[in-house]
């Protein structure tokens, strides 16, 4: 009752539960999990769109935190329920990690709507964390409308963020080379969305020049949809500007079934036969 009720320190208490490694919490956490899901899909229409996963990735520095902080704020202002994963990379000399990128969502961690979650990815590669995919569970089955998961800082084969998200933006800075260094594979591919943030001050010149490039560059890729070719936004977390386009475009593109909600009609029709 208290996880529906969005109570934060409830919250946090079964996330630890989620992550711990003792083999009692374990158990109780995947218990705890089926139960919760279990009351999920009784409450929840197939057909209705429950719960929307969106990833954001790109390199170290890109400003993905900063993105986040603004792009939050605008979806809680407009009343969605909001949960954010953010994960950090971990030490490999201590094992220890700083959670910082919650200290750039300094306003959106205290919204009503909002809830911030930090966690370490504890030496396991491919920019999330070993539970990040259960934590979006628990999110997704106790009434969040909108999880984001900001992966670590990204290079070009990290693509697991693609196979536990609904949506895929990719967060690319100025002067991330020319055209030819957007044709390459891996992370390009998967991006249902490019957004070139840092499109201020003396920036600008660099981030149109950079918007044609990475365009040039998808024209020639292989679409993974049909009529969606991933369009490139330029937009800026220092000066809140353009940020309601990337949330409309992410809604544009979840409004059809796509990735799990395909998957979950396809069992939803061999049940019915």
């Amino acid at each position: 009752h208290k996880l529906r009720s969005f109570d934060r320190a409830e919250i946090s208490r079964t996330m630890t539960l989620i992550e711990s490694s003792r083999v009692q919490d374990r158990v109780f956490a995947q218990q705890l999990l089926k139960t919760l899901i279990k009351q999920g899909k009784q409450e929840t229409n197939l057909f209705k769109l429950k719960t929307i996963r969106v990833g954001l990735c790109g390199s170290p520095g890109a400003g993905k935190s900063s993105l986040i902080e603004k792009l939050g704020m605008h979806m809680c202002n407009l009343g969605v329920k909001l949960a954010v994963l953010a994960i950090d990379p971990s030490s490999r000399t201590t094992g220890g990690a700083i959670l910082g990128d919650k200290t750039r969502m300094e306003q959106l961690s205290l919204h009503p709507n909002a809830f911030v979650r930090p966690s370490p990815t504890r030496g396991i590669m491919g920019g999330l964390a070993l539970h990040t995919n259960e934590l979006a569970l628990l999110c997704e089955n106790i009434g969040f409308d909108m999880v984001l998961i900001e992966t670590v800082g990204l290079g070009q084969n990290e693509i697991e963020i693609d196979n536990v998200t609904d949506f895929v933006s990719l967060v690319i800075p100025p002067g991330s080379g020319d055209d030819l260094q957007g044709s390459k594979k891996g992370i390009m591919e998967i991006a249902d969305m490019i957004a070139i943030n840092k499109y201020d001050g003396p920036f600008e010149y660099a981030c149109k020049k950079l918007k044609v490039d990475v365009q040039h560059s998808i024209h020639f890729q292989t679409q993974r949809y049909e009529e969606w070719e991933p369009p490139v936004i330029l937009c800026s977390a220092e000066c809140n500007r353009n940020i309601d386009q990337l949330y409309g475009l992410s809604l544009i593109h979840i409004s059809e079934p796509t990735r799990r909600y395909a998957i979950s009609y396809a069992v939803f029709c061999l049940k019915k036969k």
